[in-house]
């Protein structure tokens, strides 16, 4: 004879996980107008579930709504689990599920399952409370990057805003300095003129008793030439220093343009990343009914990527826990070199034979790794994005392209 399913009141103490897993705050909501249920006003998510929870002990109104409820919305799961007689059988079905990112439904499928022993019931609690401590984690570590990085955006934009002003400065200057010149070289040219002038006036009066004074008048005034062409020489030799200072100026400004625009593009990859985290705590787990469709509008790992591998060689190895992480919530598998520090060339052909695209670090990973990886990439014809920085915001971007190329 079949057993009967477990109620959510014979759970113990496991109400308050099946009901903040198993249904969201929008179902404990409109079961609270269901049951005419009125909470005092600006009542929070955490005062809802916290009524639902202590209901849920006892077999009255509220807890048979509720276990109504989640044999409704999570009726597929029933089935394909009660068709499990032992645990063994019911841990391997809760794990391909667990691993494909589908917990809801498997979740009360196994904690109302009746033959589930209390071991399996405490492993598989364990997990999903573990799994709630690494997603808020995560959310908070991406939230602490994305202000640094605005931080970091502001730093850049007032540096930039300093060159600019420095630039006008230098430029004022340099054409106060070209002005100036040019009235000089322009004096310079009306006395050479007036000088010129006197020399015909002298050699009219070469014949005269005053030949001799007036060669060495005239030796006088030539010395005051020679002087002043070597001053034009000067200002001359000036101007085209401060012409290649401008130069240098403006190839600064450019540098630093790109640089901003890197860091734009880095600051507006984890504002997507970081929306899609929040949208998907805020939505609850995916409930793993989107499909091979799915274009990652529940905000899982269902995405374009999924079934793809990606190879991240080089890199920062403190941060692999998140580049994993966020690998996961493209839903594509990563791989790691870290460029030849430790792991030998032969391994990093091995990882490059699996994976279906490369990223690479430009700031954090050898020469010889990067001329590997060009090399074996074009010679496999397998595609290969160079990330400004080793950030997760670096990462971030390469595989919002790799999901566009993939779209």
């Amino acid at each position: 004879m079949q057993q009967k399913q477990k109620n959510i009141w014979e759970l113990e103490d496991f109400q308050c996980p099946v009901i903040g897993t198993c249904l969201t705050m929008g179902d404990l909501r409109t079961a609270a107008r269901h049951l005419g249920m009125r909470f005092t006003p600006g009542a929070s998510d955490f005062d809802v579930h916290c009524w639902f929870v202590s209901q849920a002990k006892c077999p009255g109104k509220a807890a048979r709504w509720l276990q109504k409820q989640l044999n409704k919305k999570h009726r597929r799961s029933l089935a394909l689990f009660r068709k499990c007689a032992d645990d063994a059988a019911l841990a391997a079905l809760w794990r391909e599920h667990a691993d494909a990112g589908d917990i809801p439904g498997p979740f009360w499928a196994v904690m109302s399952h009746p033959g589930a022993s209390q071991g399996l019931i405490s492993e598989v609690f364990g997990e999903v409370h573990m799994l709630s401590h690494l997603l808020g984690a995560a959310n908070r570590a991406d939230l602490r990057r994305l202000d640094e990085l605005e931080r970091g955006n502001q730093l850049l934009a007032e540096a930039l805003a300093e060159r600019k002003t420095r630039l006008r400065e230098a430029a004022a200057v340099w054409k106060t300095r070209n002005r100036k010149l040019e009235r000089e070289l322009e004096d310079e040219r009306r006395r050479r003129q007036e000088a010129e002038g006197e020399r015909i006036s002298l050699r009219e009066a070469l014949q005269t008793t005053a030949v001799a004074a007036l060669r060495t008048e005239r030796d006088a005034l030539a010395g005051h030439l020679d002087a002043a062409r070597h001053a034009r020489d000067e200002a001359e030799a000036t101007v085209l220093r401060q012409a290649a200072q401008i130069e240098d100026l403006l190839r600064e400004l450019r540098l630093a343009r790109a640089t901003l625009a890197e860091r734009d593009n880095t600051v507006a990859a984890l504002e997507g990343l970081v929306a899609g985290q929040m949208a998907a705590v805020e939505s609850g787990p995916c409930p793993g009914r989107c499909g091979e469709g799915c274009d990652g509008a529940c905000g899982h790992a269902c995405g374009r990527l999924r079934g793809k591998c990606v190879l991240y060689v080089g890199g920062r190895c403190n941060l692999m826990a998140h580049y994993r992480a966020l690998a996961q919530r493209y839903g594509c598998e990563l791989l790691h070199h870290d460029g030849g520090l430790e792991q030998s060339p032969g391994h990093l052909h091995q990882l490059l034979a699996r994976a279906d695209a490369v990223v690479c670090p430009l700031d954090c990973v050898s020469h010889e790794a990067t001329t590997l990886v060009k090399r074996a990439c074009k010679g496999s014809m397998k595609p290969l994005l160079l990330a400004g920085s080793s950030g997760i915001g670096g990462l971030a971007r390469c595989l919002d392209e790799l999901e566009r190329a993939v779209q």
